[in-house]
């Protein structure tokens, strides 16, 4: 075969290559890998594009097709099956709730561009207000976060603020600043807490977060009743749609992940 001929035939099966490459990162990103990563959004397509096309161009392009295969199941399995149902039991702790605690704590789960709390923080809240007004503490600890979009700094706290108000004047609301992680949440409550003579938390997350939050706390020195929130599109139950069974998914590999760095670094039992 003459040498531009061969080139061409490279050329033909390496571009195929990098789509089915570009395709499946398309699909490890909507399972949720890209989280994991930490890195901008463009991260995981153009290394998928090279090492598509690189492959494509040689024998092992049939492995291409074996890796897609694999990724478009997992998101079928996501989207329409009970699958993340099941695999999200054994994150989630539900703790008998006393008559009373010292705190109810509210964690956060981000902030958005416009300075708005994230819909899954906004349960967590209600569901930290609905404990407050039935009398379970007299305060209530609130996550804020602030964070840079685009060079801009910006916080959750008016949000926050406006929602916390719903309480009532008999619950006393603290916010709680300098959030990063979940062990920077409990050990910013440990020192307000300290100082105020609290034992006994109350806290309040989503369910998959739950387990490895009140571990951590539990870690800092807290007597912990763990309360998950009432989350809306859970995308754990029964008539879940798929974009919310994906979302969940997303939920539990991170959250899986997340447990066992935190046992690797001794942050929780």
């Amino acid at each position: 075969m003459p040498k531009a001929s061969r080139l061409t035939a490279i050329a033909g099966d390496a571009v195929p290559g990098a789509i089915l490459g570009i395709l499946s990162a398309v699909a490890a990103h909507v399972l949720g890998v890209q989280q994991l990563l930490r890195r901008p959004e463009l991260v995981l397509y153009i290394p998928a594009a090279i090492v598509g096309g690189i492959l494509g161009a040689t024998r092992l392009r049939p492995l291409l097709w074996i890796v897609a295969g694999i990724l478009a199941l997992f998101c079928i399995a996501a989207a329409y099956t009970p699958l993340v149902g099941t695999l999200s039991r054994p994150l989630v702790r539900r703790d008998s709730i006393p008559a009373r605690v010292d705190a109810i704590a509210v964690l956060s789960m981000g902030v958005t561009p416009e300075g708005m709390m994230r819909s899954e923080t906004l349960d967590r809240v209600l569901s930290g207000v609905s404990l407050a007004r039935r009398g379970l503490a007299p305060v209530l600890l609130i996550s804020r976060e602030r964070r840079s979009f685009a060079g801009k700094s910006v916080s959750d706290s008016a949000d926050l603020q406006n929602v916390a108000a719903l309480t009532g004047a008999t619950t006393q609301v603290v916010f709680v600043d300098s959030i990063f992680t979940t062990r920077t949440e409990a050990q910013r409550m440990k020192s307000i807490a300290d100082a105020r003579g609290f034992r006994t938390l109350a806290v309040v997350t989503s369910p998959m977060h739950s387990r490895r939050a009140c571990a951590t706390f539990e870690a800092v020195g807290f007597k912990v009743v763990c309360v998950p929130a009432a989350i809306r599109s859970s995308g754990t139950g029964p008539g879940s749609n798929g974009e919310d069974r994906l979302r969940a998914f997303r939920s539990w590999l991170y959250e899986t992940f997340a447990t066992d760095s935190y046992r690797r670094r001794g942050w929780i039992r």
